[in-house]
C-alpha cells in the first residue's frame, strides 16, 4: 500500500502542477483543461489500481491453491518468498504452519508404527507358544517353560497398555487437579520402599541425601516421575552397584536427583531418550517399554518442571536425572 500511494503521488503531482500552470496561462479555458487533467489523473489512478490488484491477486491465487493442498493432507507444500511482495509475511507464516503440521504428522505416523510394533511382539509370542502347547508330545519341562514365557509376555502387554493409557491421559490433561501440600522427601522414601524387591534382587546399594521439603502438587502425578526414574536407575545399575537419590531446596527451586553409577547415556541418545517408545542400544533393551521417560517428561511439562541429564553426582560418574520444580 505504501508503494502504491507513492506511485500515485508521483503520477498525480506533475499532472496537478500542469493543471495549475495551464489555468494561469489559458484564462477562460481553465475549466475545460482542468477537466481534462482531472480525467487523466483518475485514468492513471485506475490503471495503477488495476495493476496493483492484479499483482496482489496473483499471490492470493497461489496462497489459495496451497491452502487447498494442505486441506487435502499435503504438508510438503512450501511457498517461495520473493523479498518484496505484499504477502511476504503471510507466505512466511504459512510455511512455518505447514512445517509444524508436517512434523506432527511424522510424529503421529512414527508413534502408530512403534505402538503397533510394541503390541505385536508380545501378542506374537503368546500366540506362538500357545500353539506349541497344543502339541501333546511336549514334556512337562517344555510346557512349564512355554507357560512362563506366555505369563511374562502377558504381563509385558498389561504394563504396556497401562503406560500407554497413562501417557495418553497426560497428553490430554491441561490442568493439575487434586493438588496437596506434600513432604517430598517422604514421597521419595515411599517410592524407594515400593521398589526394594528390585533393588535387593540386583544387590544394589542406595545412598539417600534428603532435606525436609514441602511442595504443592498432585502426589499421584509426582509418583509417576519418581517410580519411573527409580526404575530406570535400578534397571541400568550394574550388579552390586549403587543408586543415588537427593532432594534439596535451593532458593525458590526444589531439586531432585536420581541416578546410578552405571553406564553413561550416549550424546546421540540424550536428545531422543524422552520420546515415546525410544530405547537406546543397550543390553537391557528387552526389559523396557520405552514409555517411562516419556511419562516423566509429560508430567513435568504439565507442572512446569524441568529435567536434565548429568554425567556425575558428588564425584561419582554415571547417569543422573536432575528434576527441577
Amino acid at each position: 500500500m505504501v508503494v502504491y500511494a507513492a506511485i500515485l503521488a508521483l503520477v498525480a503531482t506533475p499532472l496537478f502542477g500542469a493543471a495549475v500552470g495551464v489555468s494561469v496561462h489559458l484564462g477562460t479555458n481553465t475549466y475545460i483543461m482542468g477537466q481534462v487533467i482531472l480525467g487523466a489523473i483518475f485514468t492513471a489512478s485506475f490503471l495503477l489500481n488495476y495493476v496493483v490488484l492484479t499483482y496482489l491477486f496473483a499471490y492470493i491465487k497461489v496462497l489459495t491453491k496451497a491452502i487447498k493442498q494442505v486441506a487435502n493432507g499435503d504438508f510438503s507444500i512450501r511457498l517461495t518468498r520473493p523479498h518484496f511482495h505484499p504477502l511476504a509475511a503471510t507466505f512466511s507464516d504459512f510455511n512455518k504452519m505447514v512445517s509444524e503440521l508436517d512434523s506432527t504428522k511424522i510424529m503421529k505416523e512414527d508413534f502408530i508404527s512403534q505402538f503397533s510394533h510394541e503390541f505385536r511382539t508380545p501378542i506374537t509370542s503368546i500366540n506362538g507358544f500357545a500353539n506349541l502347547l497344543l502339541d501333546n508330545k511336549l514334556d512337562q519341562e517344555k510346557q512349564t517353560e512355554y507357560l512362563q514365557v506366555i505369563a511374562e509376555e502377558s504381563k509385558r502387554l498389561s504394563r504396556l497398555s497401562t503406560q500407554v493409557m497413562t501417557l495418553t491421559n497426560l497428553e490430554n490433561k491441561k490442568i493439575v487437579t487434586n493438588q496437596k501440600t506434600i513432604e517430598l522427601d517422604e514421597e521419595l522414601r515411599k517410592s524407594i520402599i515400593a521398589l526394594l524387591p528390585l533393588i535387593d534382587a540386583k544387590k544394589i546399594k542406595y545412598q539417600l541425601d534428603f532435606e525436609k521439603v514441602k511442595y504443592k502438587s498432585d502426589p499421584e502425578l509426582l509418583k509417576e516421575v519418581w517410580l519411573n526414574l527409580l526404575n530406570n536407575s535400578i534397571k541400568f545399575a550394574p550388579e552390586n552397584g549403587a543408586i543415588y537419590v537427593c532432594c534439596k531446596k535451593e532458593e525458590d527451586q526444589i531439586k531432585v536427583i536420581i541416578g546410578n553409577n552405571g553406564p553413561q547415556i550416549a550424546e546421540a541418545d540424550r536428545k531422543k531418550i524422552f520420546d515415546k517408545f525410544y530405547q537406546g542400544d543397550t543390553t537391557e533393551k528387552h526389559a523396557g517399554l520405552g514409555l517411562g521417560l516419556g511419562i516423566v517428561r509429560q508430567v513435568l511439562i504439565l507442572i512446569d518442571g524441568k529435567i536434565s541429564i548429568k554425567s556425575s553426582y558428588q564425584k561419582v560418574e554415571g547417569t543422573f536425572f536432575e528434576v527441577v520444580l
